[in-house]
């Protein structure tokens, strides 16, 4: 059997990986003429509804208390409005530029559970959060110039600074105590009813062009929403929010492998360097606290002998 935190480790990592596939299955819907909203009150539903399914096939139960309403829908609006901030800033500013500024929410997340909930930032976590953000600007820094703009910039940070607090109030609310398939259940049924209502309750909703498409859209609530969001929750509840937010890291590097694999998108050597970077960091993070326990303990041994 897997370790409580052997497991969150894992679930961090395909959480990061699965939600980095969203260009796979979203940019030929995109193509095809579906705007965001539509793309994202479909994605949302679908993903919500093959939550349901789950639960009903594995005869669980989806009721929450009274008392857990408000969080609930909390997350689902924090959970919905990290798409809308981003999708809204790439209006703004380059897709890469977005994407590599939006990974500060480790680092948000980190600031907020050391200075309130004194939560202590190891050496091992700092040096793995150093390295991903090196790697994440590696696989994202153009050679050209790029276009900035400040209103892009505080909703790239809005964006970051929402997921960070979905994940540490997932983590530290009494919410955690919540089935974890029941809590994505929850948040992408919100985050439905969200762009619901930012598509005019409905009104300015456009029809998917094709069947093609559907079956993109079924994808796309399946992988990188319902498998995201639920090993998310797993991860923070295993191993914690600043731990879960620094294995996202695995999350660029899926979407550059697509873009690379898929869409043809150049490799070059510096992408090649990130991705090692990244994968540096992850590993330092999971071994490294192991790592350490064991030099101490070889350390306290020679001192008693």
């Amino acid at each position: 059997m897997l370790s409580e935190k052997l497991k969150g480790y894992l679930c961090g990592i395909v959480s990061g990986a699965t939600y980095g596939m969203i260009p796979l299955f979203s940019l030929p819907v995109l193509h095809e003429g579906l705007g965001f909203d539509s793309l994202l009150f479909y994605r949302y539903l679908m993903a919500a509804t093959v939550m349901a399914l789950i639960q009903v096939v594995r005869r669980r139960s989806l009721a929450i208390s009274l008392r857990d309403v408000p969080l609930v829908v909390l997350l689902g609006v924090l959970f919905a409005f990290s798409s809308v901030f981003m999708f809204m800033a790439f209006d703004y500013m380059p897709t890469g530029l977005v994407s590599t500024m939006y990974f500060v929410y480790p680092v948000i997340t980190a600031l907020i559970m050391s200075l309130f909930f004194r939560e202590r930032m190891t050496w091992v976590r700092l040096l793995s959060l150093v390295l991903a953000l090196a790697g994440i600007a590696m696989l994202y820094v153009s050679d050209g110039d790029e276009r900035m703009s400040l209103f892009g910039v505080v909703l790239t940070f809005a964006a970051a600074l929402v997921y960070a607090l979905y994940i540490i109030i997932t983590n530290k609310s009494r919410i955690r105590k919540v089935p974890s398939s029941t809590l994505a259940f929850w948040s992408l049924a919100v985050g439905a009813v969200v762009f619901f209502v930012r598509a005019d309750c409905g009104m300015a909703l456009q029809a998917v062009p094709s069947l093609k498409a559907w079956g993109l859209i079924l994808l796309l609530a399946i992988v990188p929403t319902v498998v995201s969001c639920t090993a998310l929750v797993l991860s923070i509840r295993y191993v914690g929010s600043t731990v879960t937010s620094i294995l996202g890291a695995s999350e660029p590097v899926t979407a550059v492998l697509c873009g690379t694999l898929v869409f043809g998108e150049p490799m070059s050597l510096r992408i090649l360097l990130g991705i090692v970077v990244i994968i540096v960091a992850v590993l330092v993070l999971v071994t490294g606290d192991s790592l350490v326990a064991k030099m101490r303990s070889k350390s306290r041994k020679k001192a008693i002998n």
